[in-house]
């Protein structure tokens, strides 16, 4: 008996009366009390009920609203009329007093030594449902929500289950067939593009592009064709533009022409800024296609230098992938070793009793990895080390354990934890942060360089033939694309060119200040650009017009009246500084902070209003064609079998609109419909199922 029982004690129970126990169903207050000590008085349901004349000795009620007839005798009490005049008023078939209703609920005076259970909602629930009138259209949209969102097949509509509940749920609501909601998804699909074409039309910044392939089971490809902006309160937003089957051959021309066909069919062209590739080898001619055709039109600022991007993740992940392909027969052995331990409950048990007695930390447990995340593996590996000693005990002991790993395979292990290392903790920057801005990436990138650099450079080991491989695969990508990313990082306050300048001289030594210099006059070249484009006249105009317009005025004219409009004019101009320069020299942001870079430019927004617009472009570019929380993927985005047998229009219809519903549901904050739980495979509860 627990505590509350106790505290009740054993006599309430004995005296407690079936007949006063109401059904858990019914919403009202009411007192549980023996039937013995209950006060004889009238019921109020018969407010509502009219007794019938007696029969051969059965007793009858019927009620007063919609004529239904009940048992009235005196041995089966009135919750039954009760729970009947709950369900006849929630129909809201018939005007009834309220304070009839109200008093068939009342409950008798409390008493101390009496059990009451309250529920305060009925009163509430009657009147609010009294009224209610069902939304045909509204369930409708739910239901196709349902199918989008959670990528359920149309025939779940005609499931026996689903109809059985829809049935229970809502019986007035008539039958769905399969073509109906895919009228609806299409119906649903054309109102919602057109939200989002006037949300492109209007957002106040520039649009980046990320171009990227989905694959099906059956290995057809699809080209995704994503938009990256920053809305009017400066928060990055993404919407899916376009999404179709790819037809062999699969070539830059046709990734190309997809990506034209989107800009013109959303009416985009002269708002694009930069589009991100997903760093295959025919990006640059896809990029340059693009670029041309828009440089035609004069529509690339900065002569197109930020135009191309490539995915930055996609580079990150072969290198962690050439990596583990070296020891892959190693980490199958410790796979197995792990499972050996875990598929035996009493052997797990011993096996963490054997690591405490060793004194190990036991505070993690044992986990197995998800090979297409190599975030797991990387788990896996780190937890296992902590566990070195126990399995080296468990392979002496039990002769059943046949994956034990040798000291030199302990030590090729070693050696990849720690070469894991440094990219684990440069992608976990992103993973934990939805949208990540591109001002992160270049201390990202410049690590992951360092770290391969110190590699090549150190002694050999297993890895340095492969290490010295993908140093080169990386260092071509930082060649190409570290002048767009320093650029972003320069515009964090934390950074600025100070940071910049300390990544370049621990890279290049003392050639660091040419690329400083690249960056910085880039930098200016496309702040100049957005101070031309501006709409607001400058200071110097204004006064300009007005000095004018007083020498106008003047009846005299000797030939020299402009000549103090002239002199202060050309003062202005050698000691006035520009938004970028007063940026630049304000005192840096401790480089360890936690700044919201969107956030910071938008209070500067009012000091510097040219230079924030440029920010804002800037940092909306997108240096991944991965989403974060996809980040430690190895194999690519994969469409069901279901989805991709669909018709092309049905299956652009059904990704779009996932990706904007959750989008939209990111904007109002309501992430939980696409909540992933973060990956926490190598935790594990210390409680008895552990054992």
């Amino acid at each position: 008996m627990d505590n509350f029982d106790q505290k009740l004690g054993p006599e309430f129970f004995k005296n407690l009366s079936a007949e006063a126990v109401t059904p858990l169903n019914v919403v009202h207050e009411e007192i549980y009390e023996s039937s013995s000590k209950r006060p004889k008085t009238t019921s109020k349901v018969w407010d509502i009920f009219e007794k019938l004349p007696a029969q051969q000795g059965d007793s009858k009620a019927i009620c007063k609203l919609c004529r239904r007839i009940y048992t009235a005798k005196t041995t089966s009490g009135t919750s039954h009329l009760r729970r009947h005049i709950e369900a006849c008023v929630k129909r809201g078939n018939h005007e009834v007093d309220q304070r009839s209703i109200e008093a068939c609920f009342k409950p008798v005076k409390r008493n101390a030594n009496r059990l009451t259970l309250s529920h305060d909602t009925l009163i509430s629930a009657t009147t609010s449902l009294k009224n209610y009138k069902l939304d045909v259209d509204e369930i409708h949209r739910a239901i196709a929500m349902m199918i989008i969102v959670d990528e359920q097949p149309f025939s779940v509509v005609e499931d026996a289950g689903f109809r059985r509940l829809l049935s229970a749920a809502c019986p007035e609501f008539p039958v769905l067939s399969r073509s109906s909601i895919k009228r609806d998804i299409i119906s649903i699909y054309v109102k919602e593009r057109e939200n989002i074409r006037e949300l492109l039309a209007t957002c106040p910044g520039r649009i980046c592009l990320t171009s990227s392939t989905w694959k099906s089971d059956s290995d057809d490809h699809f080209n995704c064709v994503t938009t990256h902006f920053s809305d009017h309160e400066w928060r990055l937003q993404k919407r899916i533009l376009r999404f179709k089957l790819m037809p062999p051959p699969y070539d830059s021309l046709s990734v190309a022409d997809e990506i034209a066909l989107c800009m013109v069919q959303w009416n985009i062209e002269h708002k694009v800024f930069s589009v991100t590739l997903e760093n295959l080898s025919s990006d640059d001619c896809v990029a340059d296609m693009l670029r041309s055709r828009l440089a035609a039109k004069k529509y690339l600022p900065c002569k197109g230098v930020f135009f191309h991007v490539s995915c930055f993740f996609r580079i990150l992940n072969s290198i962690v992938q050439a990596g583990l392909n070296l020891v892959v027969d190693i980490i199958a052995k410790l796979r197995l070793g792990i499972k050996y331990v875990q598929q035996s409950p009493h052997r797990k048990k011993n096996f963490y009793i054997v690591a405490k007695t060793l004194n190990l930390d036991t505070q993690r447990k044992l986990c197995l990895d998800t090979p297409a995340r190599w975030n797991s593996t990387y788990d896996m590996i780190e937890v296992a080390f902590c566990y070195k000693n126990a399995f080296v005990y468990l392979a002496e002991q039990d002769k059943n354990f046949l994956h034990k790993l040798s000291e030199d395979e302990w030590e090729k292990m070693s050696v990849l934890y720690k070469f894991l290392k440094v990219f684990y903790e440069v992608t976990c920057v992103f993973f934990r942060n939805r949208q990540p801005t591109s001002n992160l990436y270049f201390k990202a990138a410049w690590k992951v360089h360092s770290r391969l650099f110190d590699m090549v450079r150190g002694p050999e080991n297993f890895m340095t033939r492969m290490v010295r491989e993908m140093h080169s695969k990386l260092n071509h990508y930082w060649s190409a694309y570290n002048l767009i990313l320093s650029c972003a990082a320069i515009l964090d306050p934390r950074y600025k060119i100070k940071f910049v300048e300390y990544c370049y001289t621990k890279l290049y030594g003392s050639g660091a200040q040419k690329y400083v210099s690249v960056s910085v006059n880039t930098l200016y070249g496309l702040f100049d650009e957005y101070m031309q484009n501006s709409a607001r006249p400058s200071q110097t105009t204004l006064l300009s017009t007005a000095a004018s317009k007083i020498s106008n005025d003047k009846d005299e004219n000797d030939g020299f009246e402009d000549y103090e409009t002239f002199q202060s004019a050309r003062f202005r101009t050698q000691v006035e500084k520009s938004q970028l320069d007063l940026y630049l020299e304000e005192p840096s942001h401790d480089l360890n902070s936690e700044i919201d870079v969107l956030e910071y430019w938008t209070l500067c927004s009012l000091r510097y209003p040219e230079l924030s617009k440029m920010a804002r472009d800037v940092l909306t570019i997108p240096v991944s064609t991965i989403a974060s929380d996809s980040a430690f993927d190895i194999t690519p985005q994969v469409i069901s079998a279901d989805r991709s047998s669909l018709k092309p229009k049905m299956l652009q219809a059904l990704v779009s609109l996932q990706d904007w519903m959750l989008a939209s549901d990111r904007t109002r904050g309501l992430g939980s419909m696409e909540s992933k739980p973060e990956d926490d495979s190598s935790s594990s509860s210390d409680g008895d199922d552990d054992y």
